[in-house]
């Protein structure tokens, strides 16, 4: 395996994300490391806490990656099955190599702990330093409350400049055979453990270090909570707690999507993992475009939550879902103040949001208003899937009814044309603004669509729970406006839409995943002429995420099948880690794609399609792949094992229930 390219991944267990790194425990790269829930700030960024992982390994001053050239026999593999790194390398430094064997993770089984198996071997007598820290330099939001490096312990507390959360890292090294020194150093920011040892001809060294992380969001007294998680552990404990954390994510891959592609099934397990290391079950923080991986776009919550991941893991982890709509429900007040502040009735949620639920935007607010009932419709689709009532009357009712009253509000009537129109917004395609040169437009094709889809299921919600609704709900959803060139007999994007090219597809993201009804032929019509339409330059990957699903639900198999072709330039290597454009790789492990891949997977090939009255399955599979497996679907209550293939040219399916 080569040292380059390297794209980092990431560890994470829902709860605390770190960056993978080359050399295996991020000594020489500094990964950032971020915890589930912790902002800071006028605009709330997700707060990169002090660095935590690295274990430095020197002779004579120098490292294994002070020359790459002295690095031999690398390789280096993210094991999505048990969510560990490991990676193996030989320093050839001076004629003496050394044998390098690691395994990091962070637990699922106890999501405050962090733990690293740090195993070397020499062919000859040398001397060699291991350091490990516990750093919050050039981390200038965060202020330190206490340090100190203590015989096999060293402790890092620091508090957050403006929100005031506490951040507590403590971690316990053990060395076998024992270090012939060990010593403690404080610095202002810093906490230091340096352990000389002896290496002997064919002598074998372990080391083993744990960290545990606590914040005052999460504990009364979170250094105190973290010296005491670490404190007992032995080196034997490593095997102990990486049996318990496995253990978690085999519950995890019991609900394994399998294909007979080795390709797609290394970039489902990818995506899979990726999607699961930013969440866990009871969570209620939702997940940002980057997860736990990056602070990417402040680690701000945003549309792709409600309307990319939500639908890629509801069928398969509801429990893990409805860490996404839980957020929103509890950020329900904030968003109602953010419409009372603006003018409007109901609940206007904020196009990114974070810890307090305010629009944190930077300008203070986007027009990009299209969220407000991706949000409403993501928790309609929890109910369908898990049937929960009681989720319904407490959470994803007020949630839809607060919604429609801020469309109902923000609609405009036009009288001379006799419909509702939603002037002056964003569209999903941002190219207007980014490349186009508007501010906003009017009648966003989507924008519309999904206020109309608001205001009709809240309707349905109100009747449902025996709740009154405003009468003037059913006219402004019946004469919604949704722009359409009846001369192409296709949608437009938006009113006035010219061509030009865009960013993301508006008008196939009415057909998958809104399902907005429309007839075959302006389906059909509006495909064939919005396919061509993508910035190919930029290559945004909500393309063939959105475009692969559409054909498949129009029955195209070669489009579909040459537009899952486009996601080989999207997995970026050593570890499948998605990207969000083709112009750059700056923007990577993008959940976001990662939902989409899913997507495709689930509702484009396999043709799994929700419903108030159940699932319906139409598959369509592509060039390469012959089955595909569901080992376990969750509807309703109930497990489900879906078996698509294709027999002699005509796809099958097979849905059965079952209790494994």
């Amino acid at each position: 395996m080569s040292l380059k390219p390297y794209y980092f991944s990431y560890l994470g267990n829902g709860y605390l994300g770190i960056q993978t790194c080359i050399d295996g425990t991020g000594a020489y790269f500094k990964p950032k490391s971020f915890i589930a829930g912790v902002y800071d700030g006028e605009y709330e960024r997700i707060v990169e806490i002090p660095r935590w992982s690295g274990i430095f390994f020197s002779i004579q001053g120098e490292h294994p990656f002070s020359s790459p050239n002295d690095i031999g026999d690398y390789s280096q593999r993210l094991d999505f099955r048990r969510a560990v790194l490991l990676t193996r390398y030989v320093w050839t430094n001076r004629g003496n190599p050394i044998n390098f064997n690691i395994s990091f993770f962070t637990s699922r089984a106890d999501p405050h702990v962090a733990a690293i198996s740090f195993a070397f071997s020499s062919e000859r007598r040398e001397s060699a330093t291991l350091e490990t820290c516990l750093d919050a330099s050039r981390l200038g939001n965060l202020r330190v409350i206490e340090r100190s490096a203590e015989k096999d312990i060293l402790w890092l507390e620091v508090e957050t400049e403006s929100s005031k959360i506490r951040i507590a890292e403590a971690t316990k090294i053990l060395c076998r055979p024992s270090p012939s020194a060990i010593k403690g150093e404080n610095k202002e920011r810093t906490a230091k453990l340096k352990l000389d040892v002896d290496l002997e001809s064919g002598g074998e060294y372990n080391v083993h270090k744990y960290t545990a992380f606590y914040t005052s969001l999460d504990s009364d007294d979170p250094l105190r909570d973290a010296i005491t998680k670490i404190k007992d552990y032995t080196a034997e404990s490593f095997h102990r707690l990486f049996d318990e954390h496995c253990r978690e994510w085999k519950k995890i891959w019991e609900r394994r999507i399998e294909v007979d592609d080795p390709v797609t099934q290394r970039r489902i397990d990818a995506c899979i993992y990726s999607l699961a290391s930013s969440v866990r079950e009871g969570q209620d923080h939702s997940i940002p475009p980057m997860g736990l991986s990056n602070d990417g776009w402040g680690g701000h919550i945003f549309w792709d939550a409600d309307f990319f991941m939500f639908p890629a893991l509801i069928l398969l982890f509801p429990e893990l879902a409805k860490s996404i709509v839980a957020y929103r429900c509890r950020k329900l007040e904030a968003a109602k103040e953010h419409a009372r502040r603006h003018g409007w009735d109901g609940a206007w949620y904020g196009w990114q949001t974070a810890s307090s639920g305010r629009e944190v935007s930077r300008g203070g607010y986007s027009d990009e208003i299209h969220i407000v009932g991706d949000v409403a419709w993501a928790q309609w689709l929890y109910y369908l899937v898990t049937g929960d009532k009681e989720y319904l009357k407490e959470c994803a009712a007020p949630v839809i009814i607060e919604t429609a009253r801020f469309w109902a509000s923000r609609a405009t009537y036009n009288p001379k044309r006799d419909r509702y129109e939603i002037l002056n917004v964003v569209p999903p395609d941002e190219s207007i603004c980014e490349r186009w040169g508007k501010e906003t437009i009017d009648n966003s094709a989507f924008t519309n669509a999904i206020a109309q889809w608001n205001l009709k299921t809240a309707i349905k919600v109100c009747r449902l729970l025996n709740m009154k609704y405003p009468e003037k709900w059913k006219e402004i959803a019946e004469k919604m406006y949704i722009p359409i060139d009846r001369e192409k007999g296709i949608i437009l994007e938006y009113e006035g839409y010219d061509g030009h090219a865009i960013k993301q597809p508006d008008v196939l993201e009415m057909m998958f995943p809104l399902e907005y009804p429309m007839s075959r032929e302006v389906m059909e019509k509006s495909f064939e002429y919005y396919i061509d339409k993508p910035d190919w330059n930029l290559g945004h990957v909500f393309c063939p995420s959105i475009h692969l699903a559409v054909a498949c639900r129009l029955g195209r198999r070669r489009e579909a099948s040459e537009l899952f072709r486009i996601w080989d330039d999207f997995f970026l290597p050593p570890h499948n880690a998605v990207r969000e454009i083709l112009m750059n790789d700056k923007g990577i492990v993008f959940l976001t794609g990662a939902a989409g891949y899913l997507l495709d997977i689930i509702y484009g090939f396999a043709g799994v399609r929700i419903f108030e009255d159940g699932i319906e399955v139409k598959p369509l599979l592509p060039e390469g792949i012959s089955r595909i497996v569901f080992k376990k679907i969750l509807y309703r209550g109930k497990a489900y094992r879906l078996i698509v293939e294709k027999r002699n040219g005509i796809e099958t399916y097979d849905l059965k229930e079952t209790n494994k």
